[in-house]
């Protein structure tokens, strides 16, 4: 009898899905997870054989279970829709694409960062492991590069300005495809401009701002940036959001607005662009859009305060008086004229 075949299996789409249904720890060669029999945080892993998991716990319980992935069936899946989807695009650049998606997927719960999971411009490692990837090194960068040069229509690789970018934010289309990525750098944090976009699928036009409304949620702010988004989920993991990837990319939330009315009937709408003639003129848009839907009553305006002039500076400057403003923001609407004029004041 094949002796694998005595022991009990489990069965996860990919790999990805069992590491976060496991609750694994990157150490090194290996995971740390929790055992699936006796639930214990003392089950290992071998990265160069996942396929493989054992519990620790030998006098107690010491199971072992073979991790099957259906994980082929899937990358052939997302190939498919993609090709039904965007016909215009090549085979290399299906194959890019698809490549893509498989690799932001895995960081977020398969590796450690040390810029992200201590936490990252005042956020937890909870709060931005979702959203941001982190590529480690220069190397992995290159290699990203180079795997997606026929998206990108160059190769990256040999470009170092672009290279120290390891920082990659993710943006996706309704149908979860890869849209475009932002690009930010933790090797060199001084380059500039901080922030790079990118767009992944050059067969349409992608959509360009990030957008989490839990259906419980009261409360959604309009940001600048993601990481002003999350700044404001730091203080309160109920609120939604939709963040702008800059001041003057407005035009497709408007269109959202207009289309989707009735998702913001009963929410509180806190617009929290930048203090900044920038953030003024992509707040009178918005607000100009409110009013024509008939939501104006349900939005207030952030107000910052000691020279702060995004919420990410905020939280990380004052973060008391940065959730006490929030608190007192979201609790109280303004009409759009009051906050049409507390714009031309600024």
């Amino acid at each position: 009898m094949d002796k694998q075949s005595l022991y009990k299996k489990l069965v996860y789409q990919n790999i990805e899905n069992a590491l976060a249904d496991l609750n694994a720890e990157d150490k090194g060669n290996y995971y740390i997870c929790n055992c699936p029999e006796c639930n214990e945080h003392e089950a290992f892993m071998y990265k160069n054989n996942t396929n493989f998991i054992q519990c620790n716990r030998e006098n107690h319980c010491g199971e072992r279970m073979l991790l099957q992935f259906h994980e082929k069936n899937n990358v052939h899946l997302e190939k498919e829709e993609i090709q039904k989807t965007f016909p215009s695009l090549s085979d290399d650049q299906e194959d890019a694409l698809t490549w893509s998606m498989r690799l932001f997927s895995f960081p977020k719960t398969g590796l450690k960062s040390e810029t992200l999971d201590d936490g990252y411009r005042g956020l937890s490692k909870e709060n931005v492991r979702k959203y941001i990837v982190d590529l480690q090194n220069e190397e992995v960068v290159k290699y990203f590069f180079k795997q997606t040069s026929s998206l990108l229509g160059k190769n990256y690789a040999s470009n170092s300005w672009m290279s120290k970018r390891n920082l990659v934010f993710p943006l996706y289309d309704k149908n979860n495809i890869l849209d475009r990525v932002l690009l930010r750098s933790s090797i060199d944090p001084t380059l500039e401009p901080k922030e790079i976009q990118i767009i992944m699928n050059p067969s349409k036009d992608t959509k360009d701002f990030f957008m989490d409304i839990p259906e419980e949620t009261k409360t959604v702010v309009f940001s600048e940036s993601l990481l002003d988004a999350l700044s404001f989920r730091e203080v309160d993991e109920k609120c939604g959001f939709i963040a702008l990837t800059g001041a003057s990319k407005t035009r497709q939330v408007q269109e959202f607005i207009r289309e989707n009315k009735n998702l913001f009937a009963d929410k509180h709408i806190l617009i929290a662009m930048d203090d900044d003639k920038a953030g003024f003129r992509a707040t009178r848009k918005l607000v100009n859009t409110l009013e024509t839907k008939g939501l104006g009553e349900n939005a207030s305006l952030f107000l910052y305060s000691d020279g702060y002039k995004d919420a990410n500076e905020f939280l990380q400057g004052n973060r008391v008086k940065f959730e006490k403003s929030y608190l007192q923001n979201k609790n109280q609407l303004q009409p759009t004229k009051q906050i049409k004029n507390e714009i031309q004041l600024s």
